[in-house]
């Protein structure tokens, strides 16, 4: 799937100049009385998203020169060439002030595995033609995905983004949440729009528009469908299903209410298939890509996570880590929400694909300060806010993966990269064996962030000092968490996932920096998990693009 060069661009241009309106498309009232069709921008781009073998979401949003329009109707053209000569499908829909004039279509009756490319217009007045891809049936003998998280808009450039868009190979882009970020940070690389946290539905509406303008970001979505999940950020960081950690009702009201708000300008601004929409807070999913891959898309934040119990050992709140004992051990605390963890358990249980990829938030392996074998209760966890703080719960998906085979989990939140065995017991060498992998049930793969973790400090100071000490983390960690196999925590990047029916092999790649624009990206690592041995060993460093080497340059 080539990328739109700006020759495809001029003729898509002209072809959509032809274009007709719908009858009665034209007769939008302006004010004055004007009967005229509205002067607009596609300031925020396009998008696309939620591939399936016959359909895809196309989004865009339209800006017009005065609100004061209760609908604008928008022609939209999708093509198998980036002429859009020819056609497969085109139509009209309203952009509504009730939705932000934001605009989605699922286009339906596409045929699988197949490039298209779209573009939408009001009058003359057209959108960036995007690219699209649908997921294919029957073998397939190779996929590739990358995966992202966590882009502050404030903390730092979308250099990752850019990068991810440059390749042109691949069947999505899948995000694993923290989409956006409610806070008020105002001393960053940039300043957040709007200049405050974001409670009402106007901020969050807002804070997504600003994101939208960034042009890295939205040379991603004109590139490649994208499959999303929330996090926390989303709404407010540390949420769970009826709170916040960083929600103050005193001061920001009804939590509720802000979630409404936050979730209906999430399926507006992001091109997701809304899967219930008497619900918006249902978004777990399934996409399945032939025989290769059947992809699950949880929510480990928002629809179901009971409250976090808080930290249990004598250091309190100053060293926030705990032990699995007293309210941690309660089984009736979810994590998944009773209704997706069947769901979740179903789809493992049911699947024939022959990689089944979970889209996670938070990390699902243990990690620990302290490691013991599981029966002795004395390890020490460093989260709360992880699958460590619902360790029933996980148990319950553990036992759904050791009946089944190549699991792979994509997590992101963390802000770091770490690929791990997973088991449930690693610290015990009967349960677990470091060396030879022997014991693991399936691999994970935790993605750094996009921006959020800023760039380090340089030269003498203290603080460049400081942030050096956890240079051998890695080290110190493995101690304690044998099932690690790779950690940095210094960068910002992303993964590439690459399939074949003999082996997953995930590619942890980094920009230098996030502060200043640049084009330079490295290979930090790869690791491999052959089929049926659902334990990672390192890849070999002489093909780190994969099979499918992408172009080696961006579309203009």
């Amino acid at each position: 799937m080539p990328p739109i060069s700006r020759r495809d661009v001029l003729k898509a241009a002209a072809a959509a100049s032809l274009m007709p309106l719908l009858p009665g498309c034209g007769e939008s009232a302006a004010p004055g009385g004007v009967s005229e069709l509205p002067k607009v921008l596609f300031d925020h781009g396009v998008a696309s998203g939620d591939p399936l073998t016959d359909a895809v979401m196309l989004w865009t949003r339209v800006t017009p020169s005065a609100p004061a329009f209760a609908a604008i109707p928008v022609r939209w053209r999708i093509a198998r060439d980036p002429q859009l000569l020819d056609v497969v499908g085109e139509g009209s829909v309203a952009a509504a002030l009730a939705s932000d004039y934001t605009v989605k279509v699922d286009v339906r009756g596409l045929s699988p595995g197949s490039a298209y490319y779209y573009q939408f217009n009001v009058g003359d007045q057209r959108s960036p033609l995007g690219r699209t891809r649908t997921a294919p049936t029957g073998a397939v003998d190779n996929l590739r995905f990358a995966f992202v998280t966590c882009s502050d808009y404030a903390r730092g450039l979308f250099n990752v983004y850019r990068r991810v868009a440059e390749r042109s190979d691949l069947q999505a882009v899948v995000h694993l949440g923290d989409y956006i970020y409610e806070n008020a940070i105002q001393d960053g690389v940039r300043a957040q729009i709007p200049a405050r946290e974001t409670v009402t539905l106007d901020d969050y509406r807002l804070r997504y528009a600003t994101l939208h303008t960034d042009a890295d970001l939205q040379e991603l979505h004109r590139q490649h469908p994208m499959i999303w999940v929330w996090d926390d950020h989303e709404v407010a960081n540390n949420a769970w299903r009826g709170g916040a950690g960083a929600h103050d009702p005193a001061t920001q009201g009804d939590y509720a209410v802000r979630r409404a708000n936050a979730f209906k300008a999430a399926h507006e601004w992001l091109p997701i298939r809304t899967p219930n929409a008497g619900d918006l807070s249902v978004i777990y999913r399934r996409f399945v890509f032939g025989d290769l891959v059947d992809l699950l898309m949880v929510d480990a934040r928002q629809v179901g996570r009971d409250e976090p119990v808080p930290p249990n050992t004598l250091f309190g709140d100053t060293v926030p880590v705990h032990m699995q004992n007293g309210a941690f051990t309660d089984a009736t605390r979810q994590i998944l929400g009773t209704a997706q963890e069947q769901w979740l358990i179903d789809q493992l249980d049911g699947s024939t694909s022959r990689w089944r990829v979970l889209g996670n938030q938070v990390y699902f392996s243990p990690l620990k300060l302290v490691g013991a074998p599981r029966a002795s209760g004395l390890s020490v966890f460093l989260s709360n806010d992880k699958w460590d703080g619902y360790e029933p719960a996980r148990d319950r998906i553990l036992d759904a993966i050791a009946r089944t085979n190549n699991v792979v989990v994509m997590t992101g939140d963390a802000h770091e990269a770490y690929a791990f065995d997973v088991t449930a017991d690693p610290n015990n060498p009967v349960a677990y064996e470091a060396l030879s992998g022997t014991g693991s049930l399936a691999v994970e793969f935790v993605v750094t962030s996009t921006s959020t973790r800023g760039d380090e400090p340089v030269g003498d100071s203290i603080t460049a000092l400081l942030q050096s000490l956890p240079n051998d983390a890695e080290q110190l960690l493995r101690l304690t968490n044998p099932h690690l196999k790779y950690y940095n925590n210094t960068l910002n990047g992303y993964v590439l996932l690459d399939f074949t029916p003999a082996r997953v092999q995930s590619e942890f790649w980094f920009v230098p920096r996030v502060g200043e624009a640049s084009s330079e990206e490295s290979l930090g690592a790869i690791f491999v998990s052959e089929t049926g041995s659902n334990k990672l060993i390192t890849g070999s460093e002489q093909s780190p693009q994969g099979q499918n080497a992408p172009a080696p340059a961006p579309a203009q």
